[in-house]
């Protein structure tokens, strides 16, 4: 498995308009909370073009017939200055998500909620909001 430098950009799509504040288009924390399994899904930007990037969004967005309002980016450094953990994980043909090759998931979060709430604004706060283009945000 290839690790993932801390210069890499990581995407956080944003599939939900209450993850960005209106106000000044920054993230707030609540895109950067992972999931029960504590696998927080993002796409790595390596070898990507903008345009592949986008893609990689719509797609998941179709697949969970929900809107793409843009993406959250962030440095990995920023990731694993949490004690966190990006594991490269491609996706192939996901009845969810369709394929992603560049897909990784962010991992070793801790088990008290109240931590991870903690860990994932200190990555909105190093993060940058894109719209989507298509949307108009």
């Amino acid at each position: 498995m290839d690790s993932v430098a801390d210069d890499e950009l990581l995407a956080r799509y944003i599939f939900h308009s209450g993850y960005i504040r209106s106000s000044d288009k920054t993230v707030k924390q609540n895109a950067f909370i992972p999931p029960n399994n504590l696998e927080l899904s993002v796409t790595r930007h390596i070898n990507f073009t903008e345009d592949d990037i986008w893609s990689m969004g719509k797609n998941a967005a179709t697949h969970r017939k929900l809107p793409l309002y843009g993406r959250a980016d962030v440095k990995t450094e920023y990731v694993k200055k949490q004690n966190l953990e990006v594991r490269p994980q491609p996706i192939r043909n996901h009845p969810d998500v369709g394929d992603n090759p560049n897909h990784a998931n962010i991992v070793n979060w801790p088990l008290e909620k109240n931590d991870r709430k903690m860990i994932a604004l200190e990555i909105a706060n190093a993060s940058h909001f894109t719209a989507n283009p298509e949307m108009g945000v």
